[in-house]
């Protein structure tokens, strides 16, 4: 990267050279060159408006009818607790005008040229009968030096008056037929077109929408329930069907909107004085995707020991763990690993309507009563059975002076003692933050670094020492947000804005794995062993993850928060750029409701054929396959109820391991070297096909030669799906043979065991003949239950 200091001449020159003529007199140049065939086009007047084109393509202008920079005054609210924020804007003093009045090249850092061409003017019309409130801003628009095929921005505002402003806002063109996707894991749309999606990272809520579930969880606790928006992921980006990427520079964490509600525009709301970013124009969406990559990093390797089967989530103790791995092996369920979530021990927590739900410890090392010889044990699994053993991991660190059965050591006191945990200011000792009825606990300090030094001397003796292949990273989203938050090694450290950091934690939290993972002995060999995955995410968070996890869904067939929403999600965050992907098999929160004779506990069990139902969504759609017991284990139906559940779970494991071929085909090609996520959304295939837009959880693509259409619905046997494209499309049904074009609605067969997928244009793609030996041996098998 060549230097950009002493070019100030060479920067005159190419004003010279770039200027062409002035806008409607204004005296200010037209046309300005940025570098790498780019160029700002200014028109004065009325209009104001700003254009900027590589070679004669548009790829981002102004509105004429919308103020394309403005600034607003007023804090956001943030209210709730235990990771449930609900949020309400406040724009006061808006500005609704803006004028020009100056263009100019000036110096710049990172800048393929070593210039950016500066866009400033004031702001006006701010909404108060005050005429003297008012503001003014600069826009500069440049080409990265290493990524010059993409436009990089800057915006600041400032107040002219004794109003601060506190929130900036960038408004650029659209039009009706632009349809939008992305913007991290949104769970409950296809398109975001007439949507406004806030960005922060939070509890997603259980139900979002979804009734009457959120409604009672709402009575429970504070928006406990949540809404369409809620979601563990804070990802400012998205990608358009008219091949555009946009997204917020990393360091730009603080909250944001992305308001898609007007047809011809796009106003991205940051709360700040300041934002910045890139945006571009790719060949087709998946290009789009794939460019996004470039900036945010690709996804880290999978290890190749988790394409041969299945993971289960088992909870109970070493006895139980055993008996069941042997019971799956003998009903020809291919295990390769054994999640053991409970490792540090399990505690109940009261619920309202009486029954207890099952939660864990959060002290990081091994329970002596479940796990009594957890490092042997760990071992025993993987020489005597070849199965690999998964923990859990969070940033929490809980209060075990209650832990009845005792404990080696309290980490929670020992951070607490040495200020290794985030802080409240106002009450000088740990920010004590709630997850739920009766469990406290304080939060690891990422920003400190001898806390870092000290959890990563706890992960290597008390975690990974174990011989453990990887773990359950999970929360992130729970830092608080009040102004009396205080990060880093000491109070100076408290200037930090907690609002700003919020969003940036989850980045943190990932890589700050990776880093401990690389001190460890043998650190390459354990490297490519190792499956960490992770629910909390936020821009570039994916660079340090080899497995994004869509979270804790209800145990329902529901759109907003059960077994639909886990595509919508794999989908949006596919787009974001988290090319692996996975849910759990059954989801997790069992509901509460009014104690019935259907629901005796006061709770919604799981029943066998969602379990079943979305083992098959598992097998077909996801990069690891991975059970749950849920939150309340005794009222579920397992993998190992029975004789039945074992049978069907076994069966998609091993469609699961037959897909295993192709997948770490998709996985290691264009996964890997394009940042093209394996579980793709129609529309990224077919951008112009109209339905295929609105598609969000019915159907979607498994790498580019497979087309799925999983069953997420109880009581159903067949499917109806659309096949996108046109006649000069085909999809072969792999269970009946039978061919179709695309562009067309048809009707298949979807018993159990026999989730509708099809093979695309005849492909003939490595590993597919793994897939079709599976279809041909095991088409005749008829799930029982």
């Amino acid at each position: 990267m060549r230097s950009c200091r002493g070019s100030l001449g060479a920067i005159l020159a190419i004003s010279l050279v770039a200027t062409r003529c002035d806008a409607a007199g204004s005296g200010i140049p037209s046309r300005w060159g940025l570098g790498n065939d780019f160029t700002l086009s200014w028109s004065g007047g009325s209009l104001q408006e700003i254009v900027i084109r590589r070679n004669d393509t548009s790829i981002w202008s102004t509105s004429k009818d919308h103020s394309f920079v403005s600034a607003s005054s007023g804090d956001d609210v943030f209210a709730g607790e235990s990771g449930n924020y609900k949020i309400t804007q406040v724009d006061d003093d808006k500005c609704n005008g803006l004028d020009v009045t100056e263009l100019l090249y000036v110096p710049w850092n990172n800048s393929l040229t070593c210039h950016s061409v500066a866009v400033r003017g004031q702001l006006l019309d701010c909404g108060s009968e005050d005429e003297s409130v008012g503001g003014k801003f600069s826009a500069y628009f440049w080409i990265p030096q290493d990524l010059p095929d993409r436009v990089a921005f800057r915006v600041d505002v400032a107040s002219t008056s004794k109003i601060p402003f506190t929130k900036t806002h960038l408004t650029f063109t659209s039009h009706a037929d632009e349809d939008f996707y992305g913007l991290g894991a949104q769970a409950s749309f296809s398109s975001l077109k007439n949507r406004s999606v806030p960005i922060f990272s939070r509890e997603q809520g259980v139900g979002r929408g979804d009734e009457p579930t959120t409604q009672i969880q709402n009575i429970v606790g504070f928006f406990a329930g949540g809404d369409r928006f809620t979601t563990y992921t804070a990802i400012p980006q998205y990608v358009s069907t008219d091949g555009k990427a946009f997204y917020l520079e990393g360091s730009r964490t603080a909250y944001a909107n992305f308001d898609f509600t007007r047809a011809d525009s796009v106003t991205v709301r940051y709360n700040g004085l300041s934002v910045s970013g890139q945006f571009l124009l790719a060949d087709g969406m998946l290009d789009a995707v794939g460019k996004t990559t470039d900036y945010v990093g690709k996804m880290r390797s999978l290890p190749r020991w988790v394409d041969d089967g299945a993971i289960m989530g088992i909870q109970g103790g070493q006895g139980k763990v055993e008996r069941i791995i042997k019971e799956a092996r003998d009903a020809d369920c291919p295990v390769v690993g054994a999640w053991l979530q409970d490792w540090t021990g399990t505690r109940l927590q009261a619920t309202p309507t009486g029954i207890n739900i099952s939660r864990l410890w959060w002290n990081w090392e091994s329970d002596e009563a479940l796990y009594p010889q957890w490092p042997a044990f760990v071992q025993r699994l993987r020489d005597q059975y070849s199965v690999r053993t998964l923990s859990y991991l969070n940033p929490f660190l809980a209060n075990v002076s209650t832990k009845a059965d005792g404990f080696r050591r309290s980490l929670f006191d020992e951070g607490r003692h040495a200020s290794y945990l985030v802080r409240n200011l106002t009450a000088h000792d740990v920010a004590i933050v709630p997850s739920g009825p009766g469990i406290e606990a304080g939060i690891l300090d990422l920003r400190n670094a001898a806390a870092r030094r000290w959890f990563a001397r706890v992960l290597t003796d008390q975690v990974w020492n174990a011989n453990i292949s990887g773990f359950m990273c999970d929360f992130g989203e729970y830092t608080p947000v009040t102004r009396d938050t205080g990060f880093g090694d000491d109070d100076a450290a408290s200037s930090l804005d907690p609002l700003v950091y919020h969003n940036r934690y989850p980045r943190d939290w990932a890589s700050f794995q990776q880093d401990v993972l690389k001190s460890l002995p043998r650190s390459a060999e354990r490297a490519a062993d190792a499956l960490i995955f992770h629910r909390s995410a936020s821009l570039g968070a994916g660079r340090s993850m080899n497995l994004f996890w869509a979270g804790d869904q209800s145990i329902a067939w529901a759109r907003n928060d059960g077994i639909k929403s886990v595509v919508s999600i794999l989908g949006h965050m596919g787009v974001s750029g988290y090319a692996h992907a996975h849910s759990d098999v059954g989801g997790y929160t069992s509901t509460f409701v009014l104690p019935n004779a259907e629901y005796p506990y006061g709770a919604i069990g799981r029943t066998a054929e969602l379990l079943g139902r979305w083992g098959e969504l598992a097998a077909v759609s996801s990069a690891v396959f991975r059970s749950h017991e849920g939150n309340i284990p005794g009222i579920n139906a397992q993998a190992y109820t029975n004789g039945s559940t074992l049978a069907w779970y076994a069966h998609s494991a091993r469609l699961f391991r037959a897909l295993g071929p192709y997948r770490r085909h998709v996985l290691d090609g264009e996964c890997a070297t394009k940042g093209w996520p394996l579980l793709r959304l129609p529309v990224l295939h077919h951008p112009n096909d109209r339905r295929a837009r609105s598609i969000g959880y019915e159907s979607f693509f498994l790498g580019p030669d497979l087309y799925v259409a999983p069953v997420l619905d109880p009581g159903v046997k067949a499917v109806k799906v659309y096949l996108p494209g046109s006649f000069k499309d085909s999809y072969t049904h792999i269970w009946s043979g039978a061919t179709f074009s695309g562009g067309v609605d048809v009707t298949v067969d979807a018993p159990w065991g026999k989730p509708a997928v099809f093979v695309v244009n005849h492909a003939a793609t490595t590993g597919l003949s793994d897939l079709m030996d599976f279809v041909r041996k095991e088409n005749a098998t008829v799930i029982k239950m």
